[in-house]
């Protein structure tokens, strides 16, 4: 099972001037997950992930990496983690492809031709990469940076915001490409206040608020609990009292006065039944998914937009 474990931390804490940043915190990230990296502004994100990286020591707490403890085995395994900011920098003038032979040889990686025309195919920049740079769009960039990252052939990918800025077209492509590093067995631990994007790219996630973890888990399972439904009917009343008495939970009306109810998909035509039989009219049903968003504001009470973008220098080797 260990050979199977890509990160894992126990009781990691970091302090400045005795104040917790990190408190206590346990993960673990499996290999070849995508993994959601999620919290609040000032909820310790960036201070964890410049100690996952090596950058900040802990205060307590161990890290291990691919099996290895981080800080005794730090050289060996800064050549199987690549870690992307938010926008890569490039020589403009130079192409694409000459901007990886020139990090290659910088960074002491001895990848082929055949390595750079492999990597600039899997990220979609083939017949692209005789271009300069600076015709680059922010999406062809970024998969660039991914490129560049993949030289040295690491393990885990530590990616920051990738998505953000691009267009809806340039999203797609960066979230396909993220999904088939993984299904390659790349494991790819991803920070992003792109709910959304998280929710369609993460196999699995984990929400830190203040420092500590709040939750951690398979994204389908995640999602699947606390399933909602959703009738527009009348009287509203009579619906609202019948639902009460079968869900025994408290039922809610939305904005646009459809009521909200928990309930398990078998249940819902029992229930339908119930109401139809009580004199309840029911106009539409409608099943109500769960999201990540929903998740969140459930636990830290924030929104989305509170999210704090970490922006690091890391080398690409």
């Amino acid at each position: 099972m260990e050979q199977d474990v890509a990160i894992v931390t126990e009781g990691l804490t970091k302090c400045y001037s005795k104040k917790s940043v990190v408190n206590n915190l346990d993960l673990e990230v499996m290999r070849g997950q995508v993994f959601g990296f999620l919290g609040p502004n000032g909820a310790g994100k960036t201070t964890t992930i410049r100690m996952l990286l090596g950058l900040v020591k802990p205060t307590a707490g161990k890290i291990q990496i691919l099996g290895h403890n981080l800080f005794s085995n730090r050289e060996m395994i800064a050549k199987k983690v690549g870690a992307i900011v938010e926008t890569p920098a490039f020589y403009s003038y130079m192409t694409g492809r000459e901007n990886l032979k020139v990090l290659m040889q910088s960074s002491n990686i001895s990848a082929s031709s055949k390595r750079i025309d492999y990597l600039l195919e899997m990220v979609g920049l083939k017949g692209r990469e005789k271009e300069p740079v600076k015709q680059y769009s922010l999406g062809m960039k970024q998969r660039l940076g991914i490129a560049a990252t993949l030289l040295s052939e690491p393990e885990i990918l530590f990616l920051d915001e990738p998505t953000n800025g691009l267009d809806p077209a340039g999203t797609v492509e960066m979230r396909s490409l993220i999904i088939n590093l993984s299904q390659q067995n790349y494991t790819i631990f991803l920070s992003s206040h792109l709910l959304n994007e998280v929710e369609l790219m993460c196999t699995d996630v984990v929400i830190i608020q203040k420092g500590e973890k709040r939750l951690q888990g398979k994204m389908k399972e995640l999602l699947a609990q606390g399933k909602e439904f959703a009738i527009e009917a009348t009287p509203a009343s009579l619906a609202i009292a019948v639902l009460e008495n079968y869900c025994q939970t408290s039922i809610t009306v939305d904005a646009n006065g459809w009521i909200v109810f928990k309930a398990e998909h078998f249940e819902v035509p029992t229930i339908l039944r119930l109401l139809i039989e009580k004199g309840v009219q029911i106009y539409q049903v409608q099943e109500r998914r769960n999201s990540l968003e929903k998740l969140f504001l459930e636990l830290t009470g924030q929104p989305s937009e509170s999210f704090a973008t970490v922006k690091m220098e890391v080398s690409l080797s």
